[in-house]
C-alpha cells in the first residue's frame, strides 16, 4: 500500500421530540462550527450527514449555514450525505416508504444546498440485502455501513459491491476502531492508522490490483465538539499535509470511488452494527456477537415486546395507507405522518442500551393515529366500523382488530386482554405499558400489562395485590384463551379460558365476551367453579393506562371519579394506592387529552387504583432511572362459588372524547 485514503464524516441528528430551543442550542454549540472549520481551513475535507428535520430547521432558521455548505460542496471540500428523512429502520418498511423517505431527504438537500447526495447512511447500520434495489433506484451510488457487518474475509479496506435482483451498490466500511482520540497526538494517530492498515493488507489478494486503500470514519456531534474545542482537528489536517502528504490522503467518498476502480464482490448478511446488536439477544443485557451470530432487527424486536408492538401498529397503518383509494391529499398527509412515526429511535436502543422512553413511543403512536384518522376521512364511501380476525402481531395466534368510530383496539387470546387501544382523537396507545423487571424494579410481572386483564386471587393474595406486589398463580392473566364464537357482523367475540385456583388447585373456567360498539365495549364475564370443592376469592379485572403527561418522569395525568355508596367523590391516586367500596360508576379522565374512560358494572364492586413506576438503564446514571409509569385501575368482586356453580358479571365500558378537537402539544 502506498496511499491510504481517509474519509471522515460528521453526523448530526435531532430527537423526534426536540423543540426549537434544543435545535438552537445544538446549532450554536456544534453545527455552525462544521462550516466554520471548513471555511477557515480550505485544505480540510470531510462529509456531513444531518437528519432531514434538522436540515429543514437549519435552512429555515439559519439559511446562511446551508448557503455556505452549498459553497463548500461546489468546491468539493465537503460532501453532503443522504439517507431516510426521519432516520427510519429501512428493513421494517415497505418499498414505497423506503424510497419515499430517501427521496424526501434528497429533495430537501437539493432544495436547501443545491446538490443531490450520491451516498447515504443507514440508521445504526441496520441492513438487509433487499434494500439494494430501493437505494439504487433513488440514485444512490454508495452506502456507508459499519465494519461489524462486513464478513471477515472481505476486510481488505477497499470498496465492496453488493447486488440484488440485478441492481448493484457500492459499500464503504465504517471503522469505529479508528475514531480519533484527543489523548493521542494527530501525528501519532495518523502514523498508527497508516501502519495498521498497511500491516493488515500487506501482500493480500488485492495488492497487485491497487496501491491505495480506504477507511471511512464516523465522528458524531459530541466527538466533533471535543476535537474542535481542543484544536485537535486543526492539528490533524496540518500534520497530514506536512508529514503524510505522500502516504495519507484525506478525501470525500464520492471522489475516491470515482477514482478507484477496484471493487470486492460481496454479500452482506442482514444485521445491526455490533454495539447495538449486543443488546438484541437478551433484554437489557449485553451479549457479544460475531459475524456468524449476527442478530437482525427482527431478533431485536422479538426480544423487546414494546418495540415490536409499535412495529405492528406501524405495519398496520402502512397497509391501510397503501390500500386507501380516495382523497389523494389526505392520503399524502397520512403517509407523511406515517414516516414521522418510523423514526428509528422508537424501535431500537442506542449503543449504551438506552431505549426510547414513553414520550418517544407515544409520539410515534400519536402520529400513526393521526394517519389512521386521515385515511378514514379519505375513503370514498366513508369509514365503516369492522372487527377482523387475523395474526396481527405474528405470534402464531389470531388477534381481533376492532376498528370502531372512536378507537382502534387489538384483543389478544393471551389473557383475553386489550393489548392496544388507540383513540381516534390524535392521541397515542393507552395500552402501551411495560412490565416490571426485577433487576430494575425489584418486582417481576409475569403478564402483559394491558387493559381488562383478569385475575382470581385468594384473600391473602388480594391483600398483596392492593399493595402493588406481584402475587397469585397467574390464573387468567397468563392463560391462553380459545375462541368459542366470533361474529364479525355483530362485533362479538366470545372467548374461554381455564386454570387452577390456588391454594386448593380447583379448576375454574372464565367465559369472556366482548361486544364492540362505536364508543367502547360491553364485556360479559361468566366465572364457573368446575371443581368438586367450594372456592372463596376475589375476582379482579385490571386496566393499565399508559402515561400521556411527560412534564416529569413521575407525572400522572389521570383523575378518578367514582360513585360509591351512592355518593360521587374523587380519588387521589397520583402518588400511592387508593381504594373504594360499593362502587357503581367509575370515570377515569386523562386530563392531558381530556379523554375519559367510564366503567359501569352491573353489580357494585370494590375498586383499587395506583401508579406503577418503571425503571430502566440510563446513559446519565449507573443505576436504573425512572423511564415512565402507568396508572392501574382495577374493579374487584368478592366471590364464593360452590362446586359446579357460576356467577356472571358485566361491565359497560365507554370512551368519551371532547366534542371539539383539543390536542396536547408535543
Amino acid at each position: 500500500m502506498k496511499i491510504l485514503n481517509v474519509c471522515f464524516y460528521v453526523t448530526g441528528a435531532a430527537s423526534a421530540l426536540s423543540q426549537n430551543e434544543e435545535f438552537e442550542k445544538k446549532y450554536q454549540d456544534y453545527y455552525k462550527n462544521i462550516v466554520s472549520f471548513l471555511l477557515e481551513r480550505q485544505k480540510s475535507r470531510f462529509s456531513v450527514y444531518l437528519s432531514g428535520p434538522l436540515v429543514s430547521w437549519i435552512d429555515r432558521e439559519h439559511s446562511e449555514f446551508t448557503q455556505l455548505l452549498s459553497k463548500l460542496t461546489s468546491r468539493k471540500q465537503a460532501e453532503v450525505l443522504g439517507g431516510g428523512y426521519y432516520n427510519p429502520v429501512f428493513p421494517l418498511l415497505f418499498p414505497q416508504d423506503r424510497t419515499g423517505q430517501i427521496d424526501l431527504m434528497t429533495s430537501e438537500l437539493r432544495s436547501s444546498i443545491g446538490k443531490r447526495p450520491r451516498g447515504m447512511t443507514v440508521f445504526n447500520s441496520i441492513w438487509d440485502n433487499s434494500l439494494i434495489p430501493c437505494i439504487q433506484s433513488c440514485g444512490m451510488e454508495y452506502v456507508l455501513l459499519d465494519s461489524s457487518l462486513i464478513p471477515k474475509e472481505k476486510h481488505f479496506y477497499l470498496p465492496l459491491i453488493v447486488t440484488e435482483q440485478g441492481k448493484s451498490l457500492n459499500v464503504l466500511s465504517v471503522n469505529r476502531e479508528f475514531i480519533p482520540n484527543t489523548l493521542i497526538a494527530p501525528r501519532e494517530y495518523l502514523r498508527n492508522l497508516f501502519d495498521t492498515v498497511n500491516y493488515l493488507t500487506k501482500d493480500d489478494a488485492y495488492s497487485s490490483f491497487t496501491d491505495e486503500r480506504v477507511v471511512a470514519i464516523k465522528i458524531d456531534e459530541n466527538q466533533f465538539k471535543r476535537l474542535y474545542d481542543t484544536k485537535w482537528l486543526d492539528k490533524l489536517f496540518s500534520t497530514a499535509e506536512e508529514f503524510f502528504a505522500d502516504s495519507i490522503k484525506i478525501t470525500i467518498p464520492s471522489e475516491y470511488l470515482h477514482r478507484e476502480q477496484t471493487r470486492i464482490p460481496s454479500y452482506i448478511p442482514a444485521g445491526i452494527q455490533s454495539d447495538v446488536a449486543k443488546w438484541a439477544k437478551k433484554a437489557y443485557e449485553e451479549v457479544s456477537v460475531s459475524n456468524s451470530s449476527q442478530p437482525t432487527i427482527f431478533d431485536f424486536l422479538l426480544t423487546y415486546k414494546q418495540n415490536k408492538a409499535l412495529y405492528n401498529r406501524m405495519l398496520y397503518i402502512s397497509l391501510l395507507i397503501n390500500q386507501c383509494k380516495g382523497d389523494k391529499a389526505r392520503k399524502k398527509i397520512a403517509r407523511e405522518k406515517l414516516w414521522i412515526a418510523q423514526n428509528g429511535e422508537g424501535y431500537v436502543c442506542d449503543p449504551d442500551g438506552v431505549f426510547a422512553n414513553n414520550a418517544m413511543r407515544q409520539h410515534a403512536y400519536r402520529n400513526l393515529t393521526e394517519a389512521e384518522k386521515l385515511v378514514r376521512e379519505a375513503v370514498k364511501d366513508g369509514f365503516k366500523e369492522s372487527v377482523s380476525n387475523y395474526d396481527y402481531n405474528g405470534d402464531g395466534f389470531n388477534e381481533y382488530i376492532c376498528a370502531m368510530k372512536q378507537y382502534t383496539a387489538c384483543l389478544s387470546l393471551k389473557g383475553a386482554q386489550l393489548t392496544e387501544l388507540d383513540i381516534i382523537h390524535n392521541t397515542g396507545n393507552y395500552a402501551d405499558s411495560p412490565r416490571r423487571i426485577k433487576q430494575f424494579d425489584k418486582f417481576e410481572d409475569k403478564y402483559h400489562r394491558g387493559l381488562f386483564v383478569d385475575h382470581l386471587f385468594s384473600v391473602d393474595e388480594f391483600s398483596d395485590y392492593k399493595k402493588g406486589t406481584p402475587t397469585g398463580s397467574g390464573i387468567f392473566s397468563q392463560t391462553l384463551f380459545r375462541q368459542l364464537d366470533f361474529d364479525a357482523h355483530r362485533h362479538e367475540i366470545k372467548l374461554s379460558g381455564s386454570g387452577k385456583f390456588s391454594p386448593i388447585q380447583a379448576c375454574v373456567t372464565l367465559v369472556k365476551k366482548y361486544i364492540a360498539n362505536s364508543n367502547g365495549f360491553a364485556i360479559q364475564y361468566i366465572l364457573k367453579n368446575e371443581s368438586p370443592f367450594d372456592i372463596k376469592g376475589v375476582f379482579v379485572t385490571e386496566s393499565n393506562y399508559a402515561q400521556t403527561d411527560f412534564s416529569s418522569v413521575k407525572a400522572n395525568s389521570y383523575k378518578v371519579e367514582v360513585i360509591a355508596n351512592e355518593e360521587k367523590s374523587e380519588i387521589d391516586a397520583r402518588d400511592s394506592a387508593r381504594s373504594a367500596k360499593k362502587v357503581s360508576y367509575v370515570q377515569i379522565t386523562d386530563t392531558s387529552n381530556d379523554i375519559s374512560f367510564v366503567y359501569e358494572p352491573n353489580e357494585m364492586c370494590d375498586m383499587v387504583c395506583m401508579p406503577i413506576i418503571f425503571r430502566r438503564p440510563s446513559s446519565s446514571s449507573d443505576a436504573p432511572t425512572i423511564s415512565g409509569n402507568a396508572f392501574v385501575a382495577s374493579l374487584c368482586w368478592n366471590v364464593e362459588l360452590e362446586a359446579g356453580k357460576e356467577i356472571e358479571k358485566t361491565i359497560n365500558y365507554s370512551i368519551i372524547v371532547p366534542k371539539k378537537n383539543r390536542r396536547k402539544k408535543s
